[in-house]
């Protein structure tokens, strides 16, 4: 009788902890996750002189494919600064030929001892400050736009008050599971900052697709406050100036950067933990925001796990479980369709999910013993 009464406790003890994990878990996903397909195109197209920057660091092969792409945008005011930081191979070749022949492209050099010193938030900043215009554009050298509207899109938006547009840039699609997990990670951080945002809550936003306001990036300072941090000229930064009146998100397909994956599981270890030491540095209230999703998780299957072992309510927390999942699905599918992304990684979500976070979680560790320190 005792053992059934202990077994009963630490049972029901099992359910609270599901249930618990399993609400906030909801409270998520119907609160703030579904808002990330509320980006709407600005039906007004109002235009605005841009300036698209690039930071480009031994990018021969990805200027050739992309900087076309970039220069051929159907926008009738814009220029395009690339900053060539310090590179090595024919990149400064390659865009002195692109120079004659694209009268609005504009060259921005930086040699290695400055490199050095500095870092990709040195080399970003001369790009902002040798901009023409008042709204900078900005994206990778391994990027290319989804439509020749890219710059309209992200920009059209943009006013006195609406001084930042959040864009959204995917991975490819290849075959392989490390591209479904990276692609995976993608959809789920941007629609954790997408939904955020919408909700008021703005945190962070990609480098690889982001739009601002040259005045609200000088009246802070630029990137003093976290300069010495290798990472972070996205997401710290919009996480220093982003508020619920002056930001705004782009998520139609016209809108969106396509990015080059990573290739290897060892590329793309380094390339999370280079953007997980950028997180502690986040506003109380965005790290607290963030810790709590991962955590509930963490307490939704602790708690079914010990329910199954203790057997007891196991129809219970199983339908949960189950329905969290239908509700993870079904706004998932929402988003691919609107970011134009493939399915398999919808239908996969379990065992990515889960896959995912076991590997954040080892990534966190080891960034705590020894943490990345330079840009390449």
């Amino acid at each position: 009788m005792l053992e059934q009464i202990f077994q009963n406790q630490w049972g029901l003890t099992f359910i609270v902890i599901c249930i618990l994990g399993w609400i906030i878990q909801l409270t998520y996903l119907l609160g703030y996750f579904r808002l990330s397909i509320a980006g709407k195109k600005n039906p007004d197209k109002k235009t605005h002189p841009v300036s698209v920057i690039i930071c480009a660091r031994n990018e021969e092969k990805n200027l050739m494919n992309n900087l076309p792409v970039i220069m051929d945008q159907n926008h009738p005011d814009f220029e395009v600064i690339i900053v060539n930081d310090s590179s090595w191979d024919d990149t400064g070749s390659i865009l002195k030929a692109y120079s004659l022949r694209y009268s609005n492209l504009r060259v921005v050099s930086l040699d290695e001892e400055k490199q050095n010193m500095h870092g990709k938030k040195f080399a970003l900043t001369l790009g902002i400050k040798a901009a023409k215009h008042d709204i900078v554009l900005l994206t990778d050298a391994d990027c290319v736009p989804s439509s020749p509207h890219w710059i309209t899109e992200m920009t059209s938006g943009l006013t006195d008050k609406k001084q930042i547009a959040l864009g959204f840039s995917p991975y490819l699609k290849y075959p392989g599971w490390l591209n479904r997990i990276i692609r995976f990670d993608t959809l789920n951080i941007a629609v954790q900052y997408l939904g955020f945002a919408e909700s008021g809550k703005p945190y962070m936003g990609v480098g690889r697709n982001l739009a601002y306001n040259k005045e609200i990036f000088f009246k802070v300072g630029g990137f003093k406050n976290h300069y010495s941090i290798a990472s972070g000229d996205d997401d710290l930064f919009i996480n220093q100036v982003a508020g619920s009146t002056n930001t705004i998100t782009v998520t139609n397909q016209e809108s969106q950067t396509m990015s080059e994956p990573k290739k290897t599981w060892k590329d793309w270890f380094i390339q999370k933990r280079r953007h997980f030491t950028t997180a502690p540095l986040y506003k109380p209230e965005h790290k607290r925001m963030l810790a709590i999703w991962p955590l509930s998780f963490l307490l939704m299957f602790t708690g079914f796990f010990g329910a199954l072992f203790f057997q007891t309510g196991l129809l219970l927390v199983s339908v949960l479980v189950f329905l969290r999942y239908i509700v993870q699905i079904a706004i998932l599918h929402k988003v691919s369709n609107r970011l134009s992304q493939s399915k398999d990684i919808v239908w996969l979500s379990l065992p990515l999910e889960i896959h995912l976070h076991f590997l954040n979680l080892g990534l966190y560790i080891t960034n705590l013993m020894r943490k990345p320190q330079k840009w390449n």
